[in-house]
């Protein structure tokens, strides 16, 4: 059995060298100048095969540990943080340092690790490895997913016994190192058992044994509402009583043996049927029928409606008017969870007020501050609502010097990329047939025109991500200087504008779309890695507010009008279709 474990694993890590080989030797075949210089010879060369492979394995290692040492050691040096507050200030008076690190340790885990359970269904996600060895090669599909699982969990163990050091440094006791990521592999088992248990249910019943996109959507927010929970934690110190979390503890590992009976019981026709639904990429040969693919089912325009515009104004609402459902769901969903946090940041705003003068006056104070926020004025009284160790006054910090970070927040929210493949999967993949569609000043005109359609689909993020920064600043005094709220406001919205027009040029420089929306531009994924990792260089790059509205300001009207030029001069040769 042992044996049998290896050599299908030893296939399964062989095949994604292969794979990640061929896409890496393509995408330099399809970028400008190098793809000229490389010959097809590449594709066969066994001594640069065998080099990739012994670093795809070597990736393989490094990739095995670094997330889960880094999100359960995270968790380890958070607790040590949290158990040095407690002690100092008697918040768990009576209870000896080991089992309050125990405690906020475990309790912290269980948060992390159900959020996992609930975001993380890649049992039965069908990628290419998978679609190769099981559609192709015919192997078993329950031997496959199977291996894949006791490999996921063994990176699971061993990388939580490595992050559990920092723990036993911390003074955490013994059973806390090992006990988490036993608990881990089971909580594991549970989610992947739960997730067979609701595809037998749908198999009886004739129905596709998929994760559709509505199930995702409620469990991320699910999610990101346990978050909240956490951050209660941290402030006001609850804690909860170890016997408590041993027992949840004790209830899960009972799930997690069902989870593991549940998987014995799913057959291999019907892992393979899972995997069937689950498909993540489609062959080339589909095209014939490219409504058969999820993503392009995701991004087809439904319905027929009329617009009273003209010319490509009219080509442009009517697109926007088809696609509504797809181009808002992201941006409503993110502005929704940002919202929420809002809400917490003013529900503890009226209660620290109530703390500190009373119910009669909470109300009057609480508005008329809120007013005077909108006026760009600052308090009334000179009381602060947070003592100046609260954590807000961090988020302070980043509010006022550090406002660049937001780009994260922004792209995360940004819906360009899905509307460019729509855009050429229902106008430009037909309209491209035409020469006058391609003439410059034509070109130019659409971009203008889809460039105010993405800037007014992405702005709304942008600007509920200003109003959460704007209510930080009140809540912890107010604006530093006169407008500042203005300007908190606005920086997001410059780097919404910024992030829209990169996506924009970039379709209409490379176009990487087929007609299966499959991406085919190694110039294009080479662009954006690029701009990807120059967003993570400047991430916490200090700036004061002020000053980097200026630049930014200045920088995003020459920034559109470079891109716009670059668009002008080279489109009508490199916007074309791709097959």
């Amino acid at each position: 059995m042992t044996e049998d474990f290896r050599k299908t694993l030893f296939k399964i890590i062989h095949l994604r060298s292969i794979i990640g080989y061929n896409g890496l030797v393509f995408a330099l075949k399809q970028t400008p100048v190098i793809g000229k210089i490389i010959p097809y010879r590449l594709y066969g060369t066994t001594f640069l095969k065998v080099i990739y492979w012994i670093f795809h394995v070597i990736k393989e290692i490094f990739v095995l540990f670094i997330g889960k040492i880094f999100g359960l050691g995270m968790i380890y040096l958070i607790t040590l943080f949290l158990k040095t507050e407690y002690m100092d200030f008697d918040m768990a008076a009576g209870i000896p340092e080991a089992t309050v690190y125990a405690g906020l340790a475990l309790f912290f885990f269980l948060v992390y690790a159900l959020c996992g359970v609930l975001i993380n269904t890649s049992l039965f996600r069908c990628t290419t490895e998978k679609e190769y060895l099981v559609f192709m090669l015919r192997m078993n599909a329950r031997k496959l997913n199977n291996t894949l699982l006791v490999y996921e969990l063994g990176k699971l163990f061993i990388g939580y016994l490595i992050a559990g050091i920092v723990a036993l440094l911390g003074g955490a006791p013994f059973w806390i190192w090992l006990g988490i990521p036993v608990l881990a592999v089971f909580i594991k088992l549970f989610g992947a058992g739960f997730q067979a248990f609701v595809f037998r249910i749908k198999h009886k019943h004739h129905k596709k044994m998929h994760n559709s996109a509505f199930s995702l959507v409620v469990r991320l927010l699910v999610a990101i509402l346990m978050i909240p929970v956490l951050f209660i934690v941290a402030i006001n110190g609850y804690y909860v009583p170890l016997k408590i979390l041993l027992t949840v503890s004790f209830a899960l590992i009972l799930l997690g043996v069902w989870g593991f009976f549940e998987l014995k019981r799913f057959d291999p026709n019907l892992h393979r049927r899972a995997l069937n639904d689950n498909i993540v990429r489609e062959e080339i040969e589909h095209s014939k029928a490219p409504d058969t693919n999820k993503e392009f089912k995701q991004i087809k325009a439904k319905g027929s409606i009329k617009s009273d515009k003209k010319g490509f104004e009219y080509l442009n609402e009517l697109f926007v008017k088809r696609h509504w459902k797809m181009l808002n769901l992201k941006p409503v969903v993110f502005a929704f969870c940002v919202l929420f946090f809002i809400a917490f940041i003013i529900v503890q705003y009226v209660l620290s007020y109530k703390e500190q003068f009373g119910t009669d006056n909470t109300v009057n104070m609480v508005f008329s501050n809120i007013l005077n926020m909108l006026m760009f004025k600052g308090y009334e009284d000179a009381l602060l609502p947070l003592g100046e160790h609260s954590p807000l006054f961090f988020f302070r910090y980043l509010a006022e010097s550090h406002m660049l970070g937001m780009i994260v927040l922004v792209s995360a929210a940004d819906v360009s990329f899905k509307a460019t493949q729509a855009m050429y999967i229902n106008c430009d993949n037909s309209l491209m047939t035409f020469s006058f569609f391609k003439q410059r000043e034509k070109i130019i005109r659409l971009f203008d025109i889809r460039l105010k359609q993405l800037v007014k689909l992405n702005v709304v993020p942008a600007l509920v991500l200003g109003i959460a920064a704007d209510l930080i600043l009140f809540y912890t005094g107010g604006q530093s200087y006169p407008f500042h709220y203005l300007v908190t406001l606005f920086i997001p919205v410059l780097l919404c504008v910024v992030n829209s027009v990169t996506s924009l040029a970039l379709y209409y420089l490379f176009q990487p779309f087929t007609t299966t929306v499959n991406v085919k531009s190694g110039a294009y994924l080479t662009a954006r890695t690029l701009l990807g990792l120059f967003e993570v260089q400047i991430f916490w790059v200090p700036a004061n507010s002020l000053l980097l509205a200026g630049i930014l300001t200045v920088f995003t009207v020459i920034y559109v009008m470079l891109l716009r030029a670059l668009v002008r001069k080279f489109a009508p040769k490199t916007w074309k279709v791709r097959v």
